[in-house]
């Protein structure tokens, strides 16, 4: 089962700060499992996956200096491939928002995180996103939004910035935490009309009131088409419910259910596109 894993994350909590995660950790099933230093090398010489590249997705090493992740990951994850997305804060006012860019500057950066679950979700609609959007796009990276598409506000939002800046493409990760008891059908189906809008299949495991998984995953490949959805681990955090081979069977399970000619797709194909691996 040859892999790109478009969102992972890899802890050294020895080099890292990593507040979140030391000194305030989630309340998540098997959180002791997920409170340990997770490596490139523990994804190597397994039975069943084989991780052709990876894409690596902030995890709070260093957020009053986010390059320092970026270079902390230059030093432990080749020879494998690797892309990352790195922190900052998308609502900053613009020169703030181009000068973190500016140190931010390293060839494995794709794209821009800034976590807006929630009430910071809010955040999303300061009239600084669309610049710092745009800015993005202008340098040939964008933007991952982690927010719950069931608000509206928001998804209108991000989808007025991408339709009028085609140039720009947004990544919603973790498929917007569509759950069994929130209304985000509109709210999809609109961002799915964006043809630089695409979403990751993952983080299930982080909702209280998941939906059918086989269900969530042909609704997404419904509405955004088999070329934007890409499955992704979430790895070390899909420890809460599956270690990192077991995810993957678990979702090959599922394609096959849907679609086994879509495999190649999920699992490699559109990954590779819209970060730009060249394998």
């Amino acid at each position: 089962m040859k892999i790109i894993d478009p969102h992972l994350h890899f802890f050294d909590l020895e080099k890292g700060q990593y507040q979140w995660l030391k000194h305030n950790p989630p309340a998540w099933n098997n959180i002791e499992q997920i409170k340990q230093n997770h490596l490139p090398s523990d994804l190597q010489d397994m039975s069943s996956v084989s991780v052709a590249a990876c894409v690596h997705v902030e995890a709070g090493f260093d957020n009053s200096n986010p390059i320092n992740e970026l270079q902390w990951l230059e030093s432990v994850v080749p020879p494998l491939p690797y892309k990352a997305v790195a922190y900052a804060k998308i609502d900053n006012p613009p020169e703030l928002f181009n000068a973190a860019l500016k140190k931010l500057h390293h060839p494995s950066l794709a794209a821009i995180r800034d976590i807006t679950e929630g009430e910071d979700a809010e955040r999303l609609l300061s009239p600084n996103v669309i610049r710092n959007i745009q800015h993005l796009s202008e340098l040939g990276l964008h933007f991952e939004a982690q927010f719950e598409v069931h608000n509206s506000a928001v998804s209108e939002h991000l989808f007025e910035i991408h339709q009028t800046h085609k140039n720009s493409r947004l990544v919603i990760n973790h498929a917007g935490f569509m759950t069994c008891r929130d209304n985000w059908q509109d709210n999809i189906e609109k961002l799915a009309k964006l043809n630089n809008c695409f979403i990751k299949f993952s983080g299930q495991e982080l909702l209280d009131a998941p939906m059918n998984p086989q269900q969530q995953l042909d609704v997404l490949l419904t509405q955004f088409g088999p070329t934007r959805v890409m499955l992704a681990s979430n790895h070390p955090v899909c420890l809460i419910e599956h270690d990192y081979q077991r995810q993957w069977a678990h979702y090959y399970e599922l394609v096959q259910q849907i679609d086994p000619t879509l495999w190649q797709a999920l699992s490699f194909d559109n990954a590779k596109r819209i970060y730009g691996f060249t394998l």
